[in-house]
């Protein structure tokens, strides 16, 4: 349920509360900023990290330079680190303006079961400045029930190897746990009769909570982090006609950027673009007991040649949690608009908490900008979940000529989790986070302050 209270439980606003820079308090622990200058105009990101797939077995990401050469560093670094947060790989990297370059990380995929199935990726200048950073999840592709590639999809950023799901899984153990209730099943079996495509990942699922689930104890609980972003990928968009183009990409999530300009040439055509998306992080509590495990073997074909690795096959029996969690909730939403000539150009950003209205709402036409956060608590047996919207709109008449439109925007949300109940094994808090900014490399480091000062605060 929501907490209101802006007081903490000794009675005084907490610290972490206080530190966050807000003009306006409403009362019921309901905080977001209005819309405020956020300096001069800055240079657009130096590179974005498009996507990260696998291709021809080999970790490869495609890097999208700016068109500014003169902000391009003459050389770069990316660096894969993995779930111990140890570097296992890197490349040097040339940037060129305008074009996207498509690296292959050698050496990036050796051992995920052993060193850890969540990994990232760090875009690194010379001096070791970050320039753009994208967390990865390494899963199975199993051919069968005895032989399986791996594969990469983005990831979630946790301060700890907490078992990422996707949404899909999420929904399915959810719906699992409420059909047996106190009956025992079989957790890789159940998962592959309600979606035969989800068995890989229940797979990994299992493995990754081996370590934390002890056989015969107690109900004992675990974070399980998962995050849903729309559009999955990015979607360029690029029209150019006679004095006149639209340029800029939607995606991943709530992420966006557009450019509509017309030189001194009048053509019959209205430069009339719209683009959305949304990032919502879910954290839940996952509680059971594992009544008994069978193992079975798989060989895993990767870079370095195939291997044998055991995986666990848990037979677990649901349990509730006696006790709430405390969920704190924080965002960061940013945008910006700017136009010449006769032109419009609209950006929105909102963000809520559990489905709820908006807690932060800005909306800007025109030359204008907003830089907006909130902070919200609940409390919950089983989940918290906090949504971030955006919509962008450029317009350039065919009327038009010398005018330009532009939008941008940013932003960062996170979610810590936090249960102490002497009924279960104790429970470290956890912390999930997740941006995109498409306002420069100054206003991505910007955010990732905000993340990290949020998180500080629940040591």
């Amino acid at each position: 349920m929501p907490h209101h209270s802006s007081r903490g439980p000794s009675g005084l606003v907490p610290s972490w509360l206080r530190s966050l820079t807000l003009s306006s308090f409403a009362l019921g622990g309901l905080l977001a900023a209005p819309a405020q200058a956020a300096g001069k105009e800055e240079p657009p990101a130096v590179a974005t990290l498009l996507e990260v797939t696998l291709e021809d077995g080999e970790l490869t990401a495609r890097i999208q330079w700016t068109d500014q050469e003169e902000d391009l560093p003459e050389s770069t670094k990316l660096v894969s680190y993995d779930g111990k947060n140890s570097p296992n790989a890197g490349v040097e990297v040339t940037p060129k303006a305008g074009e996207i370059s498509l690296v292959k990380v050698f050496g990036a995929l050796d051992k995920p079961w052993e060193t850890g199935w969540a990994q990232r990726l760090v875009l690194e200048d010379a001096k070791g400045q970050v320039l753009a950073t994208q967390p990865y999840d390494v899963g199975l592709d199993c051919e069968d029930d005895k032989e399986c590639g791996l594969t990469v999809s983005p990831g979630i950023q946790a301060d700890g190897d907490a078992a990422h799901v996707s949404g899909e899984l999420d929904d399915v153990l959810t719906k699992l746990e409420e059909q047996f209730g106190k009956g025992e099943y079989d957790l890789v079996e159940e998962v592959s009769k309600q979606a035969p495509h989800l068995r890989d990942e229940v797979t990994v699922y299992a493995h990754r909570l081996f370590p934390v689930r002890p056989l015969f104890g107690p109900c004992t609980c675990s974070w399980q982090p998962s995050r849903t972003r729309s559009p999955s990928v990015t979607q360029p968009i690029s029209f150019a006609y006679p004095g006149r183009s639209l340029y800029g990409w939607n995606g991943v999530g709530a992420k966006h950027t557009l450019s509509a300009t017309a030189l001194n040439t009048v053509f019959p055509a209205t430069l009339n673009q719209t683009v959305s998306g949304s990032s919502r992080l879910t954290l839940r509590l996952s509680c059971s007991r594992w009544v008994y495990i069978s193992w079975w073997d798989l060989v895993i074909h990767r870079p370095g040649g195939p291997v044998i690795v055991p995986f666990p096959r848990p037979f677990t029996l649901p349990c509730a949690s006696p006790c709430q969690a405390r969920f704190d909730h924080m965002a960061r939403v940013t945008g910006r608009t700017t136009i010449s000539g006769v032109a419009t150009a609209r950006e929105q950003g909102t963000w809520s908490v559990n489905g709820g209205s908006s807690i932060v709402n800005q909306l800007i036409t025109q030359n204008n900008q907003f830089d907006a956060d909130g902070v919200y608590t609940t409390y919950s047996n089983t989940s918290g979940y906090n949504t971030v919207s955006t919509t962008g709109r450029v317009t350039v008449s065919a009327f038009s000529s010398m005018a330009s439109a532009i939008t941008t925007n940013g932003y960062a949300q996170a979610i810590h989790g936090g249960l102490s109940c002497p009924s279960i094994p104790a429970l470290p808090g956890l912390t999930i986070t997740d941006l995109g900014t498409t306002q420069g490399t100054t206003h991505l480091n910007s955010l990732n302050s905000s993340l990290q000062d949020f998180a500080a605060n629940f040591p």
